[in-house]
């Protein structure tokens, strides 16, 4: 437990998944509703050091009135409906991750589905897939539906640990991810947005309801960063890992990386690569099984940067997509959403 501003307090709670420890926020200001700001996986281990938290700072669970999620990932949100079982508490997210906290078993088939078709037509041979199923199965047990009570937007502004914060959407790790800002003590709650440690992944997802494209999640979190790095934010207290001291540098350097990922991406393309899967093999030779869907989809993320730029072409033989580089005196921007 840490306490990082006048009533505002990080628990870090363990997880079952390789990212490791997730932190949550605890915020009990006087005289307003006792909000944590999300709660970890629903497991056994997780729920007992979250109460060890709470009752170091003299809680218990039932007395939460508020939890904020960040976004639907099941290590941020697992333990939210057993939390408002215990408590009755209200809980807060941005509008897009409703239908996920809401649904979420058939949020994840919805989400398979996309994969499956995202893992075919990027080449990825069927052992490969299998292997990535095999390796995620069972991950539904680590979060239950909730009901969402309020919605949080961009531009709102919501009192928390006796100060007022303002509310970032900021999509691209999901479409639904939050941060707040305070702006007397610059300090930003940035969930996964901004990690000190990794560069959070764009995660591809399926469609928004009434779309029939899939979001360019790349892109938009890179848009997300330099709104982030523009902010002059002091610190930033993230999801995962220590305090971030430097928030703009950091930002900075990661629309750094992802621009140099993108020329290796091309330099890969220009060697003769032409399938999303002919790319991961060159850039992650070693990785895990776990890993193939997420070096899958940064590898897209670039591809779709490269081929807004105009700087690739995309075409499809089959059920597969393949991508060509197209020399530097042709190229132009486009917009393929």
């Amino acid at each position: 437990m840490d306490t990082l501003l006048a009533h505002l307090h990080a628990l870090e709670l363990p997880t079952p998944f390789p990212v490791g420890p997730v932190t949550v926020y605890l915020a009990d200001a006087p005289g307003e509703p006792l909000t944590l700001l999300d709660t970890g996986p629903r497991t056994p281990e997780t729920q007992s050091a979250l109460e060890e938290g709470l009752a170091a700072l003299g809680y218990v669970p039932a007395d939460l009135e508020r939890i904020i999620i960040s976004h639907a990932h099941a290590d941020h949100f697992g333990l939210a409906a057993d939390l408002v079982a215990l408590s009755g508490a209200q809980v807060w997210t941005h509008a897009r991750n409703a239908p996920a906290l809401a649904d979420y078993v058939a949020d994840r088939a919805r989400r398979h589905a996309f994969y499956a078709d995202i893992l075919r037509r990027a080449a990825v041979p069927l052992q490969v897939v299998d292997a990535l199923r095999r390796a995620t199965q069972g991950v539904n047990r680590f979060a239950r539906p909730v009901a969402v009570d309020a919605t949080l937007a961009d531009g709102d502004t919501l009192q928390l640990a006796g100060r007022r914060w303002q509310v970032l959407h900021t999509p691209g790790h999901t479409g639904g991810l939050i941060c707040l800002y305070e702006p007397q003590s610059r300090i930003l709650l940035s969930s996964d947005h901004l990690l000190a440690d990794i560069s959070s992944n764009a995660v591809l997802e399926p469609p928004p309801p009434g779309r029939k494209e899939r979001p360019r999640s790349l892109a938009l979190y890179l848009a997300s960063l330099r709104r982030v790095a523009a902010l002059g934010a002091a610190r930033a207290l993230p999801g995962h890992g220590p305090v971030i001291s430097d928030v703009t540098a950091l930002a900075t350097q990661r629309l750094a990386f992802h621009k140099g990922r993108a020329e290796q991406v091309l330099t890969i393309l220009r060697g003769g690569a032409q399938t999303v899967w002919d790319v991961v093999q060159a850039l992650f030779p070693d990785r895990e099984p776990l890993d193939t869907f997420l070096a899958v989809s940064e590898v897209i993320g670039h591809l779709d940067l490269l081929e807004m730029e105009g700087r690739v072409r995309r075409e499809t033989a089959g059920e597969a997509i393949y991508y060509r580089a197209i020399p530097a005196d042709q190229t132009g921007p486009t917009d393929r959403r």
